[in-house]
């Protein structure tokens, strides 16, 4: 399996590397890498595969995420339950040193997979560090893709789950959201979260993500910028989409009422980076899975993170 990567590491201009790993050695780096999307690896609810560190290896400078159908169903943890699950993957996320923080760019090198129900992602978590405020913690989708080849999507977005009780709109109910504090609601019913996306066009797109592709994310102060690229530093090309501050709606999907909400960058981001290869048996997702196509992978190649340089 071949990358197409010149190993040469290249920062963009007035940023120096940071940390990230080439995947050269033979295991996962369980110093930088936790198994799953959290510490706890609970699964996604709708999520039809629990991660398993077995299906994930590392070698000829790649890590590799495994799907496979399990002969005996496994036991796994949703947020909400126990569950048996009949296939298995893999996915990780970044440990509190190796968190995406302001004034950073962070570069991915991957090949994603082609099977009915795969989906991969690459996206964040904030974490409560420091003075932080409810609007501050986000979700940054980096990208979801469906990975069935006659329903290929990738998109990228920025999720808030987080509001302050004067954000709360009247149409809003109750059991949507939880009180973390007097001042701190957590929204549940996805409905009614605040959204600023990208949809699955992206126009003049020409990379193949089922070829090695490269994605990098910059964040600044004030916006944050998307960039792919079949070959060489994402950096390089034109961003694809950005978001600068200002206002933002719920994905109502045309269900419920929409609202608008005031957001910006956060000034002290702290965010772990999850990279997974999910199974969503959901029509809209690419599924129903097929067996035959297992077991599939994913590649990844590099994961880096750069910070700006200091004046």
């Amino acid at each position: 399996m071949v990358s197409g990567n010149d190993s040469l590491i290249e920062a963009p201009p007035g940023y120096e590397y940071s940390h990230g790993d080439e995947f050269s050695g033979d295991k996962l780096n369980l110093e930088m890498w936790g198994l799953g999307i959290n510490e706890k690896n609970l699964q996604n609810e709708r999520v039809d595969c629990v991660y398993k560190l077995e299906n994930i290896s590392v070698e000829d400078g790649l890590m590799i995420f495994t799907q496979k159908r399990e002969a005996v169903p496994v036991q796994g943890k949703s947020w909400s339950e126990d569950l048996l699950f009949n296939y298995s993957s893999g996915g990780v996320h970044t440990r509190k040193d190796y968190d995406l923080r302001n004034n950073m760019y962070l570069e991915l090198r991957c090949k994603l997979p082609q099977n009915n129900a795969g989906y991969s992602s690459f996206w964040t978590v904030s974490r409560k560090v420091g003075d932080w405020k409810p609007e501050d913690l986000l979700e940054i989708d980096m990208f979801e893709f469906i990975a069935a080849r006659e329903k290929t999507r990738l998109w990228s977005g920025l999720w808030w789950h987080d509001f302050r009780a004067d954000e709360l709109h009247d149409g809003i109910p109750e059991k949507s959201y939880v009180k973390r504090s007097d001042d701190h609601f957590f929204i549940s019913q996805r409905v009614y979260k605040a959204h600023h996306g990208h949809g699955h066009h992206i126009e003049g797109n020409k990379v193949n993500f089922y070829q090695f592709f490269t994605f990098g994310l910059k964040v600044t102060d004030d916006e944050f910028f998307w960039y792919l690229a079949q070959d060489g530093p994402a950096w390089k090309s034109e961003p694809y989409f950005q978001f600068s501050g200002g206002k933002v709606t719920n994905r109502s999907y045309g269900k419920v009422d929409d609202y608008e909400w005031e957001r910006r960058v956060p000034q002290n981001l702290h965010a772990q980076v999850n990279l997974n290869y999910a199974m969503r048996n959901a029509e809209w997702a690419g599924g129903p899975v097929r067996d035959e196509q297992l077991p599939s992978k994913m590649y990844v190649d590099y994961v880096r993170f750069f910070k700006l340089i200091e004046k």
